[in-house]
């Protein structure tokens, strides 16, 4: 017994001689000041007792102190500590209660409501035409105070390590490599930076003619070529608001009116803005930035941002007044990229209270170290403002950005300052490191990665061929290739397979596209399929990745396919920056694959069909890449039209019209976002149900098992509906979903938000006895509700619930719900 009392004794001995003891009191009368708040950055401490004692572990350097009615006292950490505070002035302490409420200032909000209002009245947007042109540097390095200690350190450790044995470095052979690119970036850090990059731009806009962004010239350190997903990368708030000021995220943050000062020659509002965290926990006198209004135009004039914690980051940008609007003039960003941490000697003894949370004792650090913090430094320069000039539309053609030059000749025509010593090296250090270990085929891999393809040398396969499930085949497992640009800049044949595990069946398709052009899309097409496809499916031409991505399982309950054997060629043209067209032309052979007669025709089909399809997307940002058009900005709406055309000759058995069309429109406002689909379809002649339409539903037909009613959330599908149940030949359908206006944190780093949503469909079907099989159809409206926790608990996936109401809801529960799961991979 005696033992153990001693082992707890020495234990609490040890624990509370290794914390810091404070006493607060009073300077006036040194009376100890009770409930003194102690703060490390943005997270509470403790708050001293009756005798003004706390005693406080924290691996701080500074803590600040807050108590009511005195002045906020920054000390440095010790291992005891006695702080006098100052009482407060009265004046103080009336602003002092001010701004440690827990909720917004009432003049603030008024202020940013009035600002929201005359947002697009103060964009330079509301002129007729204006251009421009800017100069931004973005570089990563350590912090620029610690550069000097950074090299020295450098170069005594080389020193060092030259002294050491190779027989006394033993590492895995992977660990070797590694180790010999750290050492190799070392050396090439020791008097550059560790990346690069400026470029100059030129902006204009014209009410009549659009947009338009034009690369004067842009030089990337390690890379020869320009990576052209990187130049469409905005690290500004030129023509954005910044994110804390946006009415949908009011709820996320505190507003404090806190001067009124003259900036400029102009009388301006000062606002704070706090994100609200844990507010029992919340540092109250801890803001994340500033906002300057100008008190005229309530125009914002100039945004400060700082991060939670201290030298994580901090962003600057200010706005000027140009015949009464206001530009972008400069802007000054640094962003934490984490650290460099070296081990300088072995530790005597391996201390337990080491261990971060949820370490294991073998993550204990054995060595002292010498950690350096890299950070990410943008520099954005804007000048040259011409305001309402003549711009003629010849300047506007092709695509909204265009690369001019990538070599970098004319960067010194534009740089506002020139470069020092080490930003210079970097160019012919750090192109060295990149080309001696080819880092620029590894970032081509990931950049293909962001348009669905996995970029192998001169091979991209496409990661949507790969597996999926349906109803008819059951798990489906193959691959799918395309010879890129490597191979040539002309040709790029392709071919996939697969192979269904329920349907014991081979599929394939071959294919070659002739590139025309290398300014725009331009591109002509053969092509042979041998697949299974879902019937009555909606088209799907000219969809882009994602959205081909999200309705991988549209057919997971699905058991209604047809098989087609085609052979086709078609041309893809884009007319405009926002207007696409493809024609094609097929010859095809069909057969259903499941219990179906159409008319006295039997099951089987020889068609002839020719098909225009377009889309318009007026506010969509496109580049042209040597891997082709791509998409750095999504605007909307966005217009999908098809119109096909069956002929009964050239071998042909049907003569049949199928036209559809779908809208997509989102846009922000008080409410939160709100995304609006409308979308429908005709057909008529003799068309065989596949070239009809299925309302596409998301439930199992005949709801047996637990997992009858899961699914993911789909484009256009209902998720309370039987799959392959309700059939059309002309029907119209609307869907809308509300994001609220707000966002929460319950777990983990993400924040969650609610979306709520509604959809319905009505449709007819003129002949319907013509089509032999069992199908209902869907000549009432069809509606369903549902609610989506997206990022559910903090975590990287979404649950929602739907429910079916009005003339198809049944008595029956299970018939009228639907579950939905959603996983956010890149987020």
């Amino acid at each position: 017994m005696t033992k153990l009392l001693s082992s707890v004794f020495l234990f609490l001995s040890v624990l509370f001689f290794a914390q810091t003891q404070l006493k607060v009191y009073s300077k006036a009368d040194k009376k100890p000041i009770r409930d003194a708040a102690i703060y490390c950055d943005d997270n509470l401490l403790g708050k001293t007792n009756f005798d003004g004692v706390l005693s406080f572990k924290t691996k701080c350097k500074k803590v600040e102190i807050l108590a009511s009615n005195f002045e906020d006292v920054t000390v440095d950490v010790k291992k005891a500590m006695e702080v006098a505070m100052q009482p407060l002035s009265e004046k103080q302490n009336n602003i002092d209660r001010v701004i440690i409420t827990d909720k917004s200032d009432p003049r603030a909000l008024k202020i940013l409501d009035e600002f929201n209002k005359r947002e697009k009245e103060n964009s330079p947007k509301s002129l007729d035409t204006y251009n421009f042109k800017s100069y931004s540097k973005f570089s990563i390095d350590v912090d620029k105070d610690s550069i000097d200690t950074f090299t020295n350190f450098l170069a005594s450790r080389k020193d060092s390590l030259s002294k050491v044995s190779k027989s006394e470095l033993k590492q895995k052979e992977s660990e070797k490599k590694d180790s010999l690119i750290g050492e190799d970036l070392l050396d090439a850090t020791h008097e550059s930076q560790m990346f690069l990059w400026e470029k100059a731009t030129e902006y204009k806009y014209s009410q009549k003619f659009g947009e338009k962004t034009n690369i004067i010239d842009n030089r990337m350190s390690g890379f020869k070529n320009p990576i052209y997903e990187a130049v469409a990368i905005n690290l500004s708030h030129l023509n954005r608001t910044p994110r804390q000021i946006r009415p949908e995220n009011r709820k996320l943050f505190n507003f404090y009116l806190s001067d009124t000062l003259q900036l400029d020659g102009r009388k301006t509002y000062v606002i704070k803005f706090k994100e609200i965290t844990d507010k029992k926990k919340q540092n109250p006198r801890k803001f994340n930035g500033k906002i300057y209004v100008d008190s005229e135009t309530y125009a914002l004039k100039k945004f400060e941002s700082a991060s939670k914690k201290r030298n994580e980051g901090d962003i600057v940008s200010v706005w000027k007044p140009i015949n009464n609007k206001w530009f972008l003039d400069y802007e000054d960003i640094k962003l934490k990229m984490g650290d460099q941490s070296f081990n300088i000697s072995k530790k005597d003894s391996v201390k337990t209270d080491s261990l971060k949370k949820g370490e294991k004792l073998s993550d204990r650090k054995k060595y002292n170290q010498k950690t350096f913090g890299n950070y990410l430094y943008v520099k954005n320069r804007f000048f040259d403002f011409k305001i309402n000039e003549e711009q003629k539309a010849s300047e506007f053609k092709g695509y909204s950005l265009e690369m001019k030059n990538s070599d970098g000749s004319l960067l010194q025509q534009y740089r506002t300052d020139s470069l020092t010593a080490r930003e210079s090296a970097t160019y012919t250090k750090i192109d060295s490191f990149v080309q001696k270990h080819d880092f620029e085929k590894k970032l081509s891999f990931l950049t293909q990665l962001m348009r669905g393809n996995l970029r192998y040398k001169m091979i991209d396969f496409d990661l949507t061929k790969f597996i999926s499930y349906d109803k008819y085949q059951g798990f489906r497992l193959g691959a799918g290739v395309k010879l890129n640009e490597k191979f040539s800049k002309t040709f790029s044949p392709d071919g996939y397979f697969g192979y269904g595990f329920k349907d014991h069946t081979w599929k394939y398709g071959l294919g070659l596209d002739m590139k025309l052009s290398s300014r725009r899309t331009s591109i002509f097409r053969i092509d042979y399929v041998d697949d299974v496809f879902a019937a009555g499916r909606f088209s799907n031409n000219m969809w882009d990745m994602m959205m081909k991505v999200n309705d991988l399982n549209l057919d997971l309950h699905n058991a209604n396919f047809y098989k087609n054997q085609k052979w086709g060629a078609s041309y893809l043209y884009d007319i405009s920056n926002s207007l696409s067209f493809k024609i094609a032309v097929n010859k095809e052979k069909q057969e259903a694959l499941f219990d179906y007669q159409y008319k006295n025709l039997g099951n089987r089909f020889d068609n002839v069909s020719t098909t225009l399809s377009l889309k318009f997307s007026p506010n969509d940002k496109n580049i042209m890449t040597p891997s082709g058009k791509y998409t750095y900005e999504k605007g909307f709406p966005q217009v999908y039209m098809n119109l096909e055309k069956g002929i009964d000759a050239l071998g042909g058995d049907l003569d049949y019209y199928r036209a559809d069309a779908l809208i997509i429109h989102q846009f922000r406002s008080k409410l939160g976002t709100t995304n609006l689909k409308l979308f429908g379809g005709i057909s008529s002649g003799t068309a065989p149900i596949w070239k009809n339409f299925e309302i596409a539903g998301q439930n199992d037909r005949n709801p047996e098992n637990w997992y009858s009613n899961i699914n993911t959330p789909n484009n256009l599908a209902f998720a309370t509906m039987p799959s392959g149940t309700f059939f059309a030949d002309k029907f119209v359908a609307f869907k809308v979903s509300q994001y609220l206006p707000f966002r929460f944190k319950k777990i983990g780093k993400r924040y969650s938000n609610i979306e709520l949503e509604y959809q319905s469909a009505i449709g007819d079907f003129k002949n319907r006895g013509d089509h032999q099989f069992d199908f209902q159809v869907l000549d009432h409206y069809y509606q369903e509700v549902g609610v989506m926790w997206n990022r559910f608990l903090g975590r990287s996936f979404g649950v929602g619930f739907s429910y079916r109401l009005g003339y198809y809801q049944t008595s029956e529960f299970k018939d009228n719900f639907g579950i939905k799961l959603r996983f956010s991979v890149l987020n």
